[in-house]
């Protein structure tokens, strides 16, 4: 498999996933802003959407979206147990991605679409705390290890990357102490340091 990747982006969720897992694959970083691979290939070649990620599970076999990625690569070794296989567990799996795509990411996503003023600042904080509110709240109700049972899966990377971000835009977690521990639980996995120092994010 190779995964192109940017360093930091949503792209991270795939590359974690891609560290647990028993397989072999390789890192092609983008430039998102010349959209050219780093050996200078046209990237929209790859993935006419333009952005990352993309898997190609094969030469020309490609599948684009974090949320279709997350699942396809969890699933590929049962033994991990890094999703439910079917019923209402993999379904409240699918019901997290949903959720981090379609609301937080696009809240966070304000801050890297240009430069914002004070006052648009303000509004996107206010939003990603609206949103992280239920998050701390929906973690503090669960009796499971992770968001959705006791197994380490692809909604709790993906987590992980999308409140990375908070860092990158000045904003606070301090007020979500539920947020806080299952980033600090997730951090500690050998798959996340692994990620983050292949992608230039720590040394």
């Amino acid at each position: 498999m190779k995964l192109y990747y940017a360093p930091g982006a949503c792209s991270l969720a795939a590359h974690i996933i891609l560290n647990e897992i028993n397989v072999d694959f390789d890192l092609v970083r983008v430039d998102l802003k010349t959209h050219q691979t780093e050996k200078g290939l046209d990237y929209y070649q790859i993935n006419p959407k333009g952005y990352v990620p993309a898997l190609e599970i094969n030469p020309g076999l490609i599948l684009t979206e974090i949320v279709a990625i997350l699942p396809f690569l969890a699933q590929h070794d049962p033994k991990q147990d890094l999703i439910p296989p079917s019923g209402f567990g993999r379904a409240k799996v699918l019901e997290w991605l949903g959720y981090l795509n379609s609301e937080l990411h696009d809240a966070y996503a304000v801050f890297f679409q240009g430069e914002l003023d004070d006052a648009a600042k303000q509004k996107g904080y206010a939003e990603i705390d609206r949103l992280l509110t239920y998050i701390d709240s929906a973690i503090a109700k669960n009796e499971h290890e992770y968001l959705v049972d006791d197994n380490f899966g692809p909604a709790d990377a993906y987590f992980f990357v999308l409140t990375n971000w908070s860092k990158l835009i000045g904003h606070d977690l301090t007020p979500y102490p539920h947020v806080l521990a299952l980033r600090k639980k997730v951090r500690q996995r050998q798959s996340v340091e692994i990620a983050l120092r292949d992608e230039g994010l720590i040394k």
